[in-house]
């Protein structure tokens, strides 16, 4: 159990802005539910409060009810636990469970969004309604992991779009962004080079965003990496062995917030 000062930062629970009013703070719904059902929470016990904005309210529960619990703030603070770099993992659609895991373990490191992509070799492939009840499972298992790894702000995960839906969301980006395109058959640029040169010696002006693309298991099609590098995303080796496309992500995750001096 992890207490910051005489709160007890495993009671954390997320709520919309508009949920905070003055010094009060709603408490409603399925957070309502973990709130009374599972951590059994009683008048007078002390908890963390996010609005997904990164900001964290340390605060004291005044009314435990059905419909509702009241909270009164005690203090408020810009959380410390985000990272400075924002990161959206372009994940193409992996087969089972996998994007469970990628969205858990993820979010366990810092990243900002999940994108699920589908590619000429994506064996998945999701009907509106099922995809839709997948995403909202993927959102529900990022809450959690948010909750334990004591985030502020619980990633969002986009509904499932075509690859070239999802380099015209890239190219809407503007200012300083790093665009990665990991692929096994790159030649030349190495991941490390990339981080040494993006975050090694400069003027001080470093990326703010990383966009990471990852691929199925078959691999991205020559055609969708001429596509990313028109887009002007990087492409680049990973070494000499083949990744996982679940481990994939995850590795190039944090050696980036590493040398973006947010992990480690």
């Amino acid at each position: 159990m992890v207490v910051f000062g005489e709160y007890d930062m495993s009671n954390r629970f997320f709520v919309e802005a508009g949920q905070i009013s003055g010094d009060s703070i709603s408490i409603v719904g399925e957070e309502l539910t973990h709130l009374q059902r599972v951590l059994r929470l009683q008048v007078g016990a002390t908890v963390v409060v996010c609005d997904g904005t990164g900001k964290e309210y340390q605060a004291v529960l005044r009314e435990v009810g059905r419909e509702l619990a009241l909270a009164e703030i005690i203090s408020a603070a810009d959380s410390v636990v985000e990272p400075r770099l924002r990161i959206t993992l372009v994940q193409a659609l992996p087969k089972a469970d996998k994007m469970d895991f990628i969205v858990q373990k993820g979010t366990e490191l810092g990243i900002h969004e999940f994108l699920p992509v589908i590619t000429e070799r994506t064996i998945v492939r999701l009907r509106p309604d099922k995809a839709q009840r997948r995403v909202e499972r993927w959102q529900r298992i990022a809450q959690e992991a948010a909750k334990q790894s004591q985030r502020a702000v619980i990633p969002k995960v986009g509904m499932p779009v075509t690859w070239q839906e999802g380099l015209s969301k890239y190219k809407e980006k503007h200012g300083a962004i790093l665009g990665l395109f990991p692929w096994e058959s790159a030649r030349g640029k190495h991941l490390r080079d990339v981080l040494l040169q993006a975050w090694g010696p400069s003027d001080g002006r470093y990326p703010l965003e990383a966009w990471i693309c990852i691929g199925p298991e078959g691999g991205w099609s020559p055609e969708e990496a001429k596509a990313a590098e028109l887009a002007h995303l990087i492409p680049l080796s990973l070494g000499s062995r083949i990744l996982r496309t679940e481990t994939a992500g995850m590795v190039v995750a944090a050696l980036v917030l590493y040398a973006s001096g947010d992990l480690g």
